[in-house]
């Protein structure tokens, strides 16, 4: 496979792990919609996977299990899956953000929608890009400081033993289906300002991204330049989502590269960039990489399940009683 069909490569997988995932909230909807019609609908089962979308409650099941050695059983999945994306950073840089993470696939045809528009996305002063940089890490600093060092692994048990908790999967979705005006207002705005400026929310706003940006610095894989085959053509820096002067550095050492592989498949010097790793002393492939990245995530997933730290363990009766008391929970 030619270097020039990893963008295609790349944005298939995307829109396949989409719609995965548009799947699994389906299931979610009509598991849920079974309790609420008390057994008249068709039943289909809960899909653990849903659980991804719950970033917070997985970081305390993550305080909670290496305090503890206590996995949460309401929501295993929750933690599984961030451990999955965690070692992938570790391993591969942020890859998860520019491969599989749907907020990001989102981000990237909102980007393109404003190159239809105005012919290209507008780049912010870098002062205030700086600064705007700097939110996602001050947020991810907060969640940080308030689960890992004000919750005590009790308080954090007693959370995630709670009704709240426990339906947590299912109130999300409704947040989406049934937005208010206030947060209708704010996707609203994030997405006119993500036709603007490419990656707004991933670049500024998401601590999910900066936690993993963390994380990579440690990768043993890095974007490596070989200053003997450059010829400082400036074109991996154009294709850069991300703003990283490739074309300066030896290792590409920032939290804010993604792995896309964008500036290996546009470099014309087939030996000038790989991604590569100095202590093994070697580089993957791009056309394997995503490969590796798919083996690593669904691979821990695997291990969850047959570890029996996947499926909930809140029973169908527990189910129709939380189900349909909603409203009280979560007022």
């Amino acid at each position: 496979m030619k270097k020039a069909n990893l963008t295609i490569l790349r944005h298939t997988i995307q829109i396949a792990f989409g719609f995965i995932l548009l799947y699994l909230g389906w299931q979610l909807y009509k598991f849920t919609e079974y309790f609420l019609s008390h057994g008249t609908t068709q039943f289909v089962p809960r899909p653990p996977g849903v659980e991804g979308f719950l970033p917070i409650s997985a970081l305390m099941s993550l305080k909670l299990w290496l305090t503890t050695g206590i996995i949460d059983p309401h929501h295993p999945a929750a933690l599984i899956i961030l451990l999955a994306i965690i070692f992938t950073s570790l391993i591969l840089k942020k890859g998860f953000c520019s491969w599989l993470c749907p907020i990001g696939t989102i981000s990237e045809g909102t980007a393109k929608l404003g190159v239809t528009i105005f012919g290209r996305n507008f780049k912010l002063p870098r002062v205030l890009d700086l600064i705007l940089m700097s939110l996602k890490y001050l947020i991810l600093a907060f969640f940080v400081y308030v689960i890992l060092f004000q919750m005590s692994p009790f308080i954090i048990a007693a959370f995630l033993q709670g009704s709240y908790n426990k339906v947590a999967d299912i109130k999300m979705m409704y947040f989406f289906l049934d937005l208010s005006f206030t947060a209708a207002v704010v996707i609203s705005m994030l997405f006119i300002l993500s036709v603007f400026v490419k990656h707004f929310w991933c670049r500024y706003l998401c601590p999910y991204g900066a936690l993993l940006g963390v994380i990579s610095v440690f990768s043993p894989w890095k974007i490596q330049r070989n200053k003997e085959y450059c010829i400082n053509c400036q074109k991996c820096v154009q294709a850069c989502p991300n703003r990283v002067p490739v074309s300066k550095e030896k290792r590409v050492y920032t939290p804010e590269c993604t792995a896309c592989l964008s500036c290996i498949e546009k470099c014309p010097q087939e030996k000038a960039l790989a991604f590569h790793s100095s202590k093994l002393k070697t580089s993957i492939n791009p056309v394997v990489f995503p490969v590796v990245l798919i083996f690593i995530f669904f691979g821990i997933i695997w291990l969850g399940k047959l570890t029996g730290h996947w499926e909930t363990n809140i029973t169908m009766e527990e189910y129709y009683l939380l189900i349909n008391n909603l409203n009280v929970i979560f007022h």
